[in-house]
């Protein structure tokens, strides 16, 4: 006889998943960024966000209790022109996500992750499992070898008493002289930098078109030279709460920085400054100016965006660190791949494993020296009171 399951296995629509109750660790985990990135990216097929897409979300239940939501997404991409390779991957991770997991809804044990392999290479068709943009504190490590994938530079605002202590803390003596130095210019060329802050509308992202076109001089993308790249963005900004801060320098807009609220944290979404103005220290001067509102609003964290960008941990006291796993089903297809798709993992894994050991470093040296800085006060200050005291007892004599 069969042996019998303790959890039960269903499939459910986008549309049914909205219906459901349920927490997530991350925005791109909830319906409203699912459904947003489908009904942009549905017909768009590639081979980043894939071909021949199909939805599969599980919902799995114990004693006819929700236990978990698993949403994927089934497609194909194509290697070496004529090979086609079906996929099973997290919704949205193919481009722009924020964080993808497993949705634990009620208590699950190691038996729970068995089942559900089972059920998914029993009633799915795939060649490959590869999940994205997993949180260091996954349930997915129980069951699957994680393998070092991205990083998000972050700050843990709630360390700190406000936006001076969080300076003194974390910047190193020599960004906030750098800091400084860029006030001084502008000062002296009369140039005036304000800062403005409004909701995002797709006016507002008409008027930041042309400074984030700019970053193709620096060998990056123009995000909103792809309609469905801006379409999804705008949804997103429309289902959560949202900002953009604008970065003027005599009424002239140079720069910007969108972001979206979510459980306390500040997500930093979009950001980019006009490049003609980078003698000016314009582009760090928007990432202190985006921190110092972040403060003014009380949240708990910003996180500073998905990327190993060498400039972002200047700013940032700790990192969000981010994962992938894989599984394949037993095939030619998959065994002749196989050896390839390891070789790019493990080589990956490798390669960011160095950057954060590197990150962490430049962290770490930022925390020490101010750390070191902030001592030598105290002791400054204590040497300066003792002596007041000795004084005074002297002139009572």
């Amino acid at each position: 006889m069969p042996q019998s399951r303790m959890y039960r296995f269903e499939t459910i629509t986008i549309e049914e998943l909205e219906k459901l109750e349920y927490n997530a660790n991350c925005p791109s985990c909830r319906f409203e960024w699912i459904y947003s990135w489908y009904q942009v990216f549905e017909k768009v097929e590639n081979n980043i966000v894939g071909f021949k897409k199909k939805p599969v979300i599980i919902l799995v239940y114990k004693e006819n209790r929700l236990t978990a939501i698993v949403p994927l997404l089934k497609l194909v991409r194509t290697y070496f022109k004529f090979i086609r390779i079906s996929f099973l991957e997290f919704f949205g991770q193919q481009w722009s996500s924020l964080g993808n997991d497993i949705l634990i809804v009620d208590e699950v044990d190691q038996l729970f992750y068995r089942e559900l392999r089972g059920w998914i290479r029993k009633n799915i068709s795939y060649d490959f499992i590869f999940l994205k943009y997993i949180p260091k504190q996954s349930e997915l490590m129980k069951c699957f070898r994680l393998f070092h994938y991205s990083v998000a530079p972050c700050i843990q605002l709630n360390r700190y008493e406000g936006y001076p202590d969080f300076t003194k803390k974390v910047y190193s003596k020599k960004f906030r002289e750098e800091l400084k130095r860029t006030t001084r210019k502008l000062s002296r060329e009369n140039l005036e930098f304000t800062i403005e802050v409004k909701e995002i509308s797709k006016e507002n992202l008409q008027l930041i078109k042309h400074i984030s076109k700019s970053k193709e001089i620096d060998g990056k993308s123009f995000l909103y030279g792809n309609s469905e790249k801006e379409a999804f963005h705008l949804s997103i900004y429309k289902r959560f709460p949202s900002q953009i801060l604008l970065l003027k320098l005599n009424d002239e807009l140079v720069a910007y920085s969108t972001s979206i609220d979510w459980q306390g944290k500040r997500l930093g979404i979009d950001s980019s400054f006009n490049r003609r103005y980078r003698k000016y220290g314009i582009g760090i001067r928007c990432v202190d100016s985006f921190i110092k509102n972040a403060f003014d609003d009380k949240m708990k964290k910003l996180s500073l965006g998905m990327g190993h960008d060498s400039y972002k941990f200047r700013f940032c006291d700790d990192m969000d660190q981010f994962f992938m796993c894989f599984d394949y089903k037993i095939s030619l297809k998959s065994l002749l791949a196989l050896p390839y798709f390891k070789y790019r993992l493990i080589k990956a894994d490798k390669e960011v494993q160095s950057k954060i050991q590197k990150i962490s470093a430049i962290i770490q040296r930022n925390k020490q020296k101010s750390r070191i800085k902030e001592e030598l006060k105290i002791k400054t200050n204590n040497k300066i009171s003792n002596n007041k005291i000795n004084i005074t007892e002297r002139v009572e004599m």
